[in-house]
């Protein structure tokens, strides 16, 4: 019998030196807003919480890809979008809002030996030059607030690839076909490339980069913000003058802000393949026990990093690949409830499930990684799941929103499911007793904004107190 959750791959500025000096969390402050919150259509790729840079690892502070910005500068941003929105183009960014603590890492690194990533962000740069050209400063007005480093999408640019570690690096100032392709039109150069040709003015790049440097400037200095002449991307914000302060708070993920129940799900080890879940319930700003544990499985080979929220870059541990039977560690959101039965006892979205039911694993098809009724729509897959089974497996589940929106390779079709048996493994799902998934059926209300974190436990420990998880 073909097991359960067959898993598709994860294809997974003014730059500033200080001393490290700040070494405890700040909470917050309530002017700092996620950008989502203000504009999710603004895209983000948010370089310094990956290994996507110029020093070669994830930074000091970031434990999540996104960006907060004040709200006043969010909202210019916003306007910069919209904007540009009416002439065909739009903005990805790359850094916001950046602590000290990371501006610290930086400076770490422009003095220590190595350099993972030099062919590509600074091939014809000496580190240790850093701060005479420019490119490093002893203060960095991101730890304030109102600088942003970011690009410009169009009609014309080359679709963004997935990076990995393996990636080749290309010079940044390469051509525009042989660079890195970030998903923007051609600026010339790549972000983060230290390099004459990445200065604004610079009279070496084509006019079509020289013309798409002009439109974002543009563009941004209409809302307020004013460019660096040594970085086409770097912008800060002038309409406030009250952004003095340097802040060191962590960047953690946006969801766990809002969410008011969650599910941890922790396992001994990256191999173990049975765990432990727990529900808790907000009270104030801590999350509280509700409930008694329950025992889970899950994926075959244990766990490995998945595409979760604000997607945390793997510290260590492996890493989903092609067939590797392992269930995605990560933060995730929970969506629709499904069943055999036409109606059932919960407040999440519920689809009884028929034999058309489909759930689409072929990454190639628009559909990739939803719920379908192949019945009625245009089939274009070649591969998928059929949901209404000859077991109970699937008697009621719960979508663990692991690939949301789908990217192509990420994985396809994870849920809390029904166990074969307490020792049974899936090949990356969830599973659990089903008197188990009926008391999350019941108690899962999407108006507190159910959150799932699932890890093994080392790695809880580490993101607990950055991300103000409950104990275990």
């Amino acid at each position: 019998m073909r097991l359960l959750c067959r898993i598709k791959p994860l294809c997974f500025s003014m730059l500033a030196v200080i001393a490290p000096c700040l070494a405890s969390a700040e909470p917050r402050p309530e002017h700092m807003v996620y950008l989502r919150a203000i504009d999710p259509g603004i895209e983000q790729d948010i370089r310094y919480a990956s290994a996507h840079n110029f020093t070669g690892h994830p930074l000091d502070g970031y434990e999540a890809a996104e960006c907060l910005l004040s709200l006043d500068a969010a909202k210019a941003l916003a306007r910069v979008q919209t904007a540009l929105r009416t002439q065909g183009y739009g903005l990805k960014v790359f850094d916001c809002y950046r602590p000290s603590r990371a501006v610290a890492d930086m400076g770490r690194f422009a003095t220590q030996p190595g350099d993972p990533r030099k062919a590509e962000f600074y091939p014809r740069v000496d580190k240790q030059d850093f701060w005479r050209l420019g490119y490093v400063a002893r203060v960095s007005n991101h730890s304030k607030g109102g600088t942003v480093d970011l690009t410009l999408t169009g009609p014309e640019a080359l679709p963004a690839q997935t990076w990995s570690p393996s990636a080749v690096q290309v010079d940044c100032a390469a051509p525009y076909v042989q660079r890195w392709h970030d998903g923007a039109v051609d600026m010339g150069t790549g972000f983060d490339c230290f390099d004459e040709r990445a200065h604004t003015d610079s009279s070496t790049i084509n006019a079509t980069a020289r013309a798409n440097r002009q439109r974002l400037g543009n563009a941004m200095q209409k809302e307020g913000f004013s460019g660096y002449s040594k970085e086409w991307w770097h912008f800060t914000y002038t309409g406030n003058d009250a952004l003095k302060n340097v802040m060191d708070f962590p960047i953690t993920p946006q969801a766990l802000d809002t969410s008011n129940q969650l599910i941890v799900v922790t396992t001994k080890n990256w191999t173990d393949v049975q765990g432990t879940a727990q529900r808790y319930k907000r009270q104030g700003k801590t999350f509280q026990k509700y409930g008694a544990p329950f025992p889970v499985v899950v994926g075959k080979s244990g766990l490995a990093w998945g595409k979760g929220l604000g997607v945390v870059d793997q510290r260590e541990g492996p890493v989903k690949r092609e067939g590797d039977g392992k269930a995605p560690a990560g933060l995730f959101k929970l969506g629709t409830a499904f069943g055999y039965d036409s109606t059932a006892d919960t407040r999440l979205p519920y689809l009884p499930l028929t034999s058309t039911t489909e759930c689409v694993d072929d990454s190639h098809s628009k559909r990739y990684n939803e719920l379908v009724d192949g019945s009625t729509i245009a089939r274009d897959w070649n591969s998928s799941e059929h949901m209404r089974r000859d077991d109970d497996m699937y008697r009621q589940g719960i979508v663990i929103e692991h690939n949301t929106p789908a990217s192509a390779d990420a994985g396809s079709c994870i849920f809390f499911h029904i166990w074969r048996a307490p020792t049974s493994p899936t090949l990356g799902c969830t599973a659990m007793d089903p008197a188990d998934i009926a008391r999350l059926f019941s108690w899962l209300d999407p108006r507190q904004s159910p959150l799932l974190v699932q890890l093994p436990e080392a790695e809880y420990e580490h993101f607990r107190e950055r991300w103000n998880l409950p104990q275990r």
